[in-house]
């Protein structure tokens, strides 16, 4: 979850994206919409904690419980970490047992292969329009977060990959393990419309992540709402500066996510 980043703007065609192939019967049913279906109602969500900066937040939600721990590669947010700091930042993840996950914006596919090597960082999440179409060559060992926004109606308003591939003659020879849906501007604070959106269906074969303005109070609301197969926050879980994480936040969000799906 970014903050600052500028709302996503229309597709053209000179981009060049990537087409999809269709999954096959062993991934088939991976790639089915979570939204809804009997899988995603067993099992609580996983928690991402996004916006990680140092070593001490990245022990802090590691211990509390959290799934993943997201850090940011695009050096315009507030919340950057540099390249030294990602590769501790990764450790901490690995010798807990979660997942790393980078956020990237513009960069091309080396730069995103290339930081994501020297950290060690698991998954690569798609945030902005020129990460995304970094999508076909990305290679498959390196896991993808592909991210969607959605306006204040509900409404998506970025091209799926399937959409993309409408106008391309390339093809994608690796899979999306997971899908984003977030606000037009990431790491804002401001909450989706839970009740009107519409969780795009066959994008990701691990499931989708909720974004967008969730905290300890609403998270159980969010869950229960939209049963999510992972729930990712940022801002919601910081002291009064917005970057360090707090402890008594991310315990409650926690313990929180785990209600919702009571």
């Amino acid at each position: 979850m970014l903050q600052g980043i500028p709302g996503p703007k229309p597709f053209t065609s000179g981009s060049r994206p990537c087409k999809p192939q269709l999954p096959n019967t062993r991934h088939r049913h991976l790639h089915a919409a979570i939204k809804g279906t009997s899988e995603s109602l067993q099992h609580t969500p996983q928690v991402k904690i996004c916006g990680i900066t140092s070593v001490q937040d990245a022990k802090l939600a590691a211990s509390a419980g959290a799934d993943m721990l997201g850090m940011i590669m695009w050096q315009k947010a507030k919340r950057a970490v540099s390249a030294s700091v990602a590769r501790d930042i990764a450790s901490v993840a690995e010798d807990h047992g979660i997942q790393s996950v980078g956020v990237f914006v513009d960069e091309n596919p080396q730069q995103i292969q290339d930081m994501c090597g020297a950290s060690g960082i698991q998954v690569a999440q798609l945030h902005g329009k020129g990460a995304r179409h970094a999508l076909c060559q990305l290679p498959e060992n390196l896991h993808v977060v592909y991210v969607m926004n959605s306006d204040d109606h509900g409404i998506i308003q970025t091209p799926s990959p399937a959409q993309l591939a409408e106008q391309s003659e390339q093809v994608l020879s690796r899979h999306v393990q997971w899908l984003l849906i977030d606000g037009q501007q990431g790491g804002s604070g401001q909450t989706l419309p839970w009740s009107k959106l519409k969780v795009p269906n066959h994008v990701a074969e691990r499931g989708w992540l909720l974004a967008g303005g969730l905290n300890p109070d609403n998270v159980a609301e969010a869950v229960s709402e939209l049963q999510p197969t992972v729930v990712d926050v940022s801002s919601g879980v910081t002291q009064h500066d917005g970057i360090t994480k707090d402890k008594q936040k991310v315990a409650a969000f926690i313990a929180a996510v785990k209600q919702g799906r009571q």
